[in-house]
């Protein structure tokens, strides 16, 4: 098996930890694939703190849905099994009982009990769900060490602590609306 020394981090790993590239004279790219997500993420999380870099790229977005002509095409998702079927649109639920849903995510903290949630800016609401892993089975969410987040304050804790990494500032109470 080839391996190659990453120039970033120094490690002497195996080729398929490489992404390929065609004009490298190995074919792969010198930096390996954790650091090259890493120096990605970093990069995109100081441009997304500049307004014009972000209306170019909702530009640029709308620009490539008309030419690949996605409106004409069905709607193609990737498919998540729906946990809660009875209770339907959780945003539709919250703005009929008077909650401002404008620019916010409903997040369920634990699936059994699917009419509590946290309202988030999309962006803490991706970024909580990079750092949690949803089991279907118990519908409970876990960490990604495999703790259960099985309680309000133990959860709030938990995105706290994520969300305050990435200088997040959002307000986690918990929205009972049954």
């Amino acid at each position: 098996m080839e391996t190659k020394i990453c120039f970033k981090c120094g490690r002497e790993l195996p080729l398929d930890q490489f992404y390929k590239h065609s004009r490298m004279a190995d074919g792969h790219l010198n930096k390996c694939k954790e650091c090259t997500k890493k120096d990605s993420r970093a990069n995109y999380d100081v441009k997304s703190q500049d307004e014009a870099w972000i209306e170019k790229e909702r530009a640029r977005c709308r620009e490539k849905f008309k030419r690949l002509n996605y409106k004409n095409k069905p709607f193609q998702h990737k498919t998540r099994k729906n946990v809660n079927p009875i209770e339907g649109s959780t945003a539709a639920s919250l703005k009929r009982k008077g909650y401002d849903t404008k620019g916010k995510e409903a997040h369920h903290w634990n699936y059994n009990e699917p009419k509590q949630v946290f309202l988030l800016s999309r962006k803490a609401h991706k970024r909580i769900h990079q750092f949690i892993v949803v089991n279907y089975d118990d519908k409970f969410c876990y960490t990604i060490d495999g703790d259960k987040l099985d309680t309000v304050e133990k959860t709030t804790d938990y995105y706290k602590s994520v969300l305050g990494q990435f200088g997040i500032n959002e307000d986690l109470s918990l929205i009972d609306y049954n």
